[in-house]
């Protein structure tokens, strides 16, 4: 409800809305797997089970655009975790301000995160 009122406010048209679903998608596809690799984690290291709120802390930096922090952040919130992927991505793309090669690499950072989740998963199965 919240978000059809703002695009409304915005002129945000339907398309706007259906370019910006694949984005979103490949950012839950992204969270899943973080998360994922973050609770195989714990089978294997038992004394580490507020490892979730350390990403918890940093997802909340996703509130705020990308354009908002200085550089080694941007850097840091970009490829370390990959928190303008999950959020700036998706609501740029809803706005039509993103480009195309942003979309791809987020695709490609979904599937990459997700492969490796499954391996994380396969191998913590294996030792468990």
């Amino acid at each position: 409800m919240l978000i059809s009122y703002a695009g409304s406010r915005l002129g945000i048209g339907i398309s706007n809305y259906l370019i910006s679903a694949v984005p979103i998608l490949f950012g839950f596809i992204s969270l899943y797997s973080l998360w994922f690799m973050l609770g195989a984690t714990n089978i294997w290291f038992v004394k580490i089970y507020n490892v979730t709120e350390v990403l918890r802390g940093l997802l909340e930096a996703g509130r705020y655009p990308m354009v908002a922090y200085p550089t080694a952040y941007r850097f840091f919130f970009t490829f370390v975790v990959p928190v303008a992927f999950l959020t700036t991505v998706p609501a740029e793309a809803m706005l039509g301000r993103v480009q195309v090669w942003w979309i791809v690499g987020a695709g490609m950072l979904a599937l990459s995160l997700l492969f490796i989740a499954r391996f994380f998963g396969f191998c913590a199965a294996l030792l468990h």
